[in-house]
């Protein structure tokens, strides 16, 4: 039975009201003021408040502030005599459901009423059939539970406190710089971090930005300009999608790696380098190696110790914790309340293969967070990919015969491709990888052609 409280001091109203709500067969709780009328919402809990403004010794307002700071429950509807904007406001703010005003109407609160206790059968399904998100945020720190994971984390506290040269492996998006910044963090906090993506600078640049450049030594180079290498001081430097390293440059590293010294372009002067060095790479270098596209002795001096980062589909355990941590960030960036992900939702994410691995997890999960409007992650609008998904058949082709990782990277490129019509900013935020990587990857499949075929293809 579902219960509903009166507090109004008007005797007439509260003795009407009583007999009505007992014929329609709600259990009834009347007070003529405040004090009262808390004391039976604290004994009683009932579903529905009718509380009026104007009361007695403390007014409706203040009751209903009080009501909230002992989060009393039920839903609150105010009621006056007055029209007066101000009170309504404050009644809404502090949580109040609706406001009317007397004489009342009895359909429009029948109405009124029964939209009310919808909404509660509808929050209350929603609790069952949810789950609630943790509030812990926690910035710049690894998250998960696998044991891929927990392996990552005693890697990075045996590294930590020797200066050697670490090579961190894994996928686009697993987080690989985030490791980097973690190392540094417990290695020298207090000294510069400086990141370089040797992939998203051009060929002819890329020496200035490391070893920094003298005035004049080429067009342009207006005045002396200090490098990556230099700016680290005693820190650490980042190199991330190290494999991208052109071969006359994989030569001057070498010599910096050899002799802890370097000169800027156009200088004469050695530089000590005192940083440590943290590199990472979404490529095969060993392989690169064996193809002359990475110098051998220059891979042996950059894996003295390497860090492997599993991609997010081989460590699902994971995916939870990472997607409460972003949601609970995600509240506070977007000024979002969103505190419940739907158990559907769950289990589509956790069927799902993550091709940009966290990168792409976070993006989606900001996409929703954007479009939900409550306090439940609302997984229509979270355009989350029915493929690929964990399925043993979503691997083979019609024939039965498996795929290589090669033909499933290029189908899903060029499927996410057509879905944003060629749209290389969009499709760089749906795969979680960088334009530039983007655009390697489509010399390498030869995807332009397929692209250009298509009446939809936007030209970058």
């Amino acid at each position: 039975m579902k219960k509903i409280l009166l507090i109004d001091d008007e005797v007439s109203l509260v003795r009407t009201l009583e007999l009505y709500f007992r014929g329609k067969g709600y259990s009834v709780f009347a007070a003529f003021e405040a004090r009262e009328g808390l004391e039976l919402w604290r004994k009683h809990d009932p579903d529905i408040v009718l509380l009026d403004v104007q009361l007695p010794g403390m007014d409706g307002t203040r009751a209903l502030a009080t009501a909230k700071e002992e989060e009393l429950s039920g839903d609150v509807v105010m009621i006056t005599a007055f029209q007066d904007m101000e009170a309504t406001l404050c009644a809404i703010q502090q949580g109040a459901v609706d406001y009317l005003y007397k004489p009342l109407d009895l359909d429009s609160l029948d109405v009124l009423l029964e939209k009310i206790l919808t909404r509660r059968k509808e929050r209350e399904k929603i609790e069952s059939f949810s789950h609630v998100i943790s509030e812990s945020f926690k910035p710049n720190q690894i998250i998960g539970k696998s044991q891929a994971t927990l392996e990552v984390l005693k890697d990075i506290a045996r590294v930590s406190s020797s200066p050697v040269t670490v090579l961190i492996q894994g996928e686009t998006g697993t987080g690989k710089e985030l490791v980097a910044r973690t190392i540094h963090q417990q290695w020298a906090p207090g000294e510069p971090f400086v990141a370089l993506n040797c992939a998203a600078i051009v060929s002819n640049l890329l020496e200035s930005e490391l070893f920094g450049h003298e005035r004049g030594a080429f067009t342009g180079a207006v005045q002396r300009k200090p490098g990556k290498m230099e700016t680290a001081a005693n820190g650490t430097v980042f190199l991330d999608e190290v494999g991208e390293l052109p071969l006359e440059i994989q030569a001057k590293f070498l010599r910096v790696l050899q002799e802890k010294q370097f000169q800027r372009v156009g200088g004469l002067k050695d530089i000590d380098f005192k940083a440590r060095l943290l590199v990472a790479t979404n490529r095969d270098l060993h392989s690169m190696c064996r193809d002359g596209g990475f110098r051998e002795d220059l891979y042996f001096r950059l894996k003295v110790f390497e860090i492997h980062i599993r991609p997010l589909r081989e460590r699902r355990e994971d995916i939870m914790p990472l997607a409460e941590n972003f949601i609970s960030r995600m509240n506070r960036e977007l000024d979002r309340n969103v505190t419940r992900i739907p158990l559907e939702y769950i289990r589509a994410l956790e069927a799902y293969e993550w091709p940009g691995n966290v990168r792409e997890l976070e993006n989606m999960l900001r996409r929703a967070m954007i479009l939900s409007k409550g306090e439940v992650l609302e997984i229509d609008q979270c355009r989350l990919e029915s493929g690929p998904t964990v399925s043993a058949k979503a691997c083979e082709p019609a024939g039965g015969q498996l795929k290589s990782l090669c033909d499933m990277e290029k189908e899903h490129i060029l499927k996410v491709l057509r879905h944003t019509g060629g749209n290389y900013g969009e499709t760089c935020k749906i795969l979680g990888v960088t334009r530039p990587t983007l655009r390697k990857k489509i010399n390498d499949y030869g995807l332009k052609d397929h692209l250009e075929a298509d009446s939809t293809y936007q030209r970058e």
